[in-house]
């Protein structure tokens, strides 16, 4: 490549990266692999535009996504200006709080007039910027932030009083004061949260050998026909008994309902029910009425109202029109967590519905022809708590983060004096993360953008896990086809992982058809090998881990330096309470909230097929399939670019752990010549014993096996005794290397080493290791062999180092 002189010093910029600072394409993509300094080209950009074309910092927009990543990006650029290295400094003390970084951030920028024009923002805080501005055209340009959290560091001073959630709940018991819609939630959530009759046991509606279905009054009953009489009595405010005992000559029996108010006995007849004649004779004997209803009544719903209005309603004499009020508190008093549950889904369909962009009445209708009950009843109750949300922040002038979005969007389509202002302002716009982008922000982005406008976006698909909430990898895969005379660059090589660990990840997702090829290759060269513990029992893999971060930790690595990754929190469970009262702050993360982070050693958990394993592509709820439809390998492959992040967060150490026999298929994608098969070692907790693996899909294999339990090949027991050979003659060239010579050596000890070449040498800390890891692999003659030591020494090391 032909150098440029410039006045950035961009020499510590590899090619691909000069490039792209340098480029003069007026739409970029940088495709920038795990740890390749993505943010690093991006900054330089910024100073490149500013140093050498001159550009005034007004004019340059730079957009991320999270606040935090902001605040790295306006850090790195003080420090980048900061020559004394003070603010570098500063930002390494420990303890220093975010409100006293805030403080030295501001004076920084300050002290740097040109820092303090650039525009370095959150996507939200720019859409909040611009509204604040213009937005009088669209909304109220005072308005409040309504955050997911009452407190929201993005927007201090500006918060609405409450959370999306307290609204919610409002729009909710506002609307509860219709008795038909409290009643209705209040069954939806008895049948889908408490008594989950959509996956328990769907085709029995009646169940004599328990009482499996919730009443709206709270009684237990057998079935959903009884359950929709004990609904309807409660409706109409009329009291029942759900099976009272009556005795009627010294025996007991137990009819399904006892009316006070019309003194009836109702006795409810299904296909299953047991024989009701001898009841109705026992009745007739005591001089009780008792009515009967039919369950083929119940299927037309019209009809069963008339029949139960006939039997119960004509028997009463008091006046039923003062019904009993009822009050949302008291009905979900004893529910708080399904109907907390319930409004968590509420938010989740909200907020799917605003990123669409499907208009509302399409969503209805094709919710209302669902075939399941359930997802038509959901969103019978969750457009009016929908419509009500929105019509209580537009009161009180309030937006929550999609409507900071939704409202700059219309702001800048109505409104072109507008939108060109801000295209002429924002002449170079700069997006990092571009492959977390939804749907809305693509639209924000081509609204600021104009033909002549550069914009420059730094992004990685083989990262992009955050498909759930929103974003679509098909912006950053399908670049070119959403920005006409777009260009790619690709950033392919990685500063932070061992070349064991960059090959292991980039064959793994290569898998996934829906991304960009790329070839990424390893600045840090050598370094050792992925490790894989097998887990044979409950537990081990927690003795393995420790003993492995005791090892590194005894070689100098600091414990903030080790991270632990798992899929869902649940994996880490026994692990944390395991290595609670070590002493050492071991760092937890799910894989989602370590994007961006490195550790020197990563452990990532749960990697096995079994339930709770990893992958673990969840397919959502049929509720939100009526928003956008979701595909099961499309999931798969956003699993495995999670598994490619949480490999690509080691430096140097990384340990995959899985179950004999459950092996999680990511494992198996990735190649065998970057994986350390001397499991010997990494077998420290397990029994120590030899490992031999099968040459078609490496799994473990007992001496005793014929075939692979993983696969099915053949088994060579030849094979295996040779590998057992071939261990014990690697353990005796270990042996071998060791140093022989002792202080004060004499005859005795001299011939004595005619026998046993290590007789009377002192036990070294590398000796000891490999006996604790074979001692049980080989007889005592044997070890005696290989140590070169005599049986008595063999056994008093044993009995010395405890080893059972």
């Amino acid at each position: 490549m032909k150098y440029i002189t410039t006045k950035t010093n961009l020499n510590s910029l590899n090619d691909q990266q000069r490039k792209a600072v340098l480029s003069e394409c007026n739409r970029l993509l940088v495709l920038a692999g795990a740890g390749s300094g993505k943010t690093k080209t991006l900054l330089q950009k910024i100073n490149y535009l500013i140093d050498d074309k001159l550009v005034d910092a007004k004019n340059i927009l730079a957009i991320t996504f999270t606040k935090n990543a902001a605040n790295e990006m306006v850090d790195r650029m003080i420090q980048s200006a900061d020559k004394s290295g003070y603010y570098e400094k500063f930002l390494k003390t420990k303890g220093i709080t975010n409100t006293e970084k805030y403080r030295e951030r501001q004076n920084y920028l300050n002290k740097f007039p040109w820092l303090n024009k650039l525009t370095i923002k959150t996507i939200h805080s720019l859409c909040y910027q611009i509204i604040k501005t213009d937005g009088v055209h669209v909304f109220d340009n005072k308005f409040k932030i309504v955050a997911d959290q009452k407190s929201n560091s993005e927007f201090i001073g500006n918060t609405a009083e409450q959370s999306v959630s307290d609204i919610i709940e409002l729009a909710t018991i506002n609307l509860s004061k219709n008795k038909d819609f409290l009643l209705k939630l209040k069954r939806y959530i008895l049948d889908y949260f408490v008594d989950y009759i959509h996956s328990n046991k769907p085709q029995e509606e009646f169940r004599p050998e328990g009482k499996f279905f919730t009443s709206l009054k709270g009684d237990k009953v057998r079935s959903k026909s009884e359950q929709y009489i004990a609904d309807w009595l409660y409706r109409n405010s009329i009291d029942y008994v759900y099976e009272p005992e009556v005795k009627v000559e010294g025996k007991a029996f137990h009819p399904d309902f006892f009316i006070p108010q019309a003194n009836v006995y109702l006795e409810h007849i299904s296909n299953k029910s047991h024989p009701s004649f001898w009841k109705e004779g026992k009745m007739k004997i005591a001089g009780n009425t008792c009515i009967k209803t039919y369950d083929e009544a119940t299927h037309n719903t019209a009809i069963f109202n008339k029949v139960l209005d006939r039997v119960i309603k004509g028997r009463i004499t008091s006046d039923l029109s003062s019904a009993t009020v009822l009050h949302y508190d008291e009905e979900f008093s004893n529910f708080r967590k399904e109907i907390n549950r319930f409004f968590r889904e509420v938010n989740e369909v909200r907020n799917k519905i605003v990123n669409s962009e499907k208009p509302l009445d399409d969503i209805i209708e094709e919710a209302s022809k669902s075939d399941f009950e359930r997802v038509r009843v959901f969103y019978e109750l969750s457009i009016p708590i929908i419509n009500e949300f929105n019509d209580y922040c537009i009161n009180r002038s309030w937006l929550d983060f999609d409507g900071l979005l939704t409202k700059t969007i219309q702001l800048l389509q109505e409104y072109p004096n507008i939108r060109e202002r801000y295209q002429e302002k924002y002449k170079y716009i700069l997006v990092d993360e571009f492959q977390d982008v939804n749907n809305l922000q693509v639209k924000l982005l081509n609204l600021l953008t104009k033909k002549e406008t550069q914009l420059f976006c730094v992004g990685d698909d083989w990262q992009s896990i955050y498909g759930f909430r929103g974003s679509e990898i098909g912006y950053i895969v399908n670049f070119k086809k959403h920005f006409i005379n777009s260009e790619l660059l690709t950033l392919n090589l990685n500063y932070r992982s061992t070349d064991p660990i960059v090959c292991a990840s980039t064959e793994a997702i290569k898998k996934n058809k829906f991304q960009i090829p790329k070839d990424i290759k390893a600045v840090k060269r050598g370094g050792q090998k992925i490790k894989i513990f097998y887990e044979e029992q409950e537990g081990q893999s927690n003795a393995f881990i420790w003993e492995i971060i005791e090892k590194h930790i005894s070689e100098g690595i600091n414990p903030e330096e080790i991270l632990v990754l798992y899929r869902r929190s649940a994996m880490a469970s026994d692990l944390k309470q395991a290595l609670r009262s070590s002493g050492h702050k071991i760092q937890f993360k799910t894989i989602h909230s370590a994007k961006g982070l490195e550790a020197k050693v990563v452990f990532i958990l749960g990697l096995h097929s079994n339930k709770g394993g990893f992958p673990d592509p969840w397919l959502q709820d049929k509720i939100y399939q009526v928003i956008k439809p979701t595909d099961y390998d499309l999931l798969l492959e956003e699993e495995r670019r999670l598994f490619y992040v949480a490999l690509t967060r080691a430096e140097d150490y990384l340990y995959l752990i899985s179950q004999k026999g459950a092996v999680s298929e990511f494992i198996k994608d990735i190649p065998t010549e970057f994986v350390y098969q001397d499991q010997s070692e990494n077998n420290l907790s397990g029994g120590n014993n030899i490992v031999v693996l099968c040459p078609n899909c490496q799994s473990k294999i007992e001496d005793h096996y014929r075939f692979c339990t993983e696969c099915g090949a053949s088994v060579n027991q030849e094979e295996i005794n040779s590998s057992m050979l071939n261990e014990k003659q690697r353990i005796e060239t270990l042996i071998m290397d060791l140093p022989v010579t002792s202080v004060d050596d004499d005859v005795y000890k001299l011939k004595a080493r005619e026998k046993n070449k290590r007789a009377y040498v002192p036990w070294t800390k590398e000796e000891d290791k490999i006996l604790e890891n074979c001692y049980s692999n080989f007889s005592l003659h044997e070890l005696s062999e290989i140590f070169g030591r005599s049986l008595g020494g063999i056994k008093s090391r044993i009995k010395f180092l405890d080893l059972k």
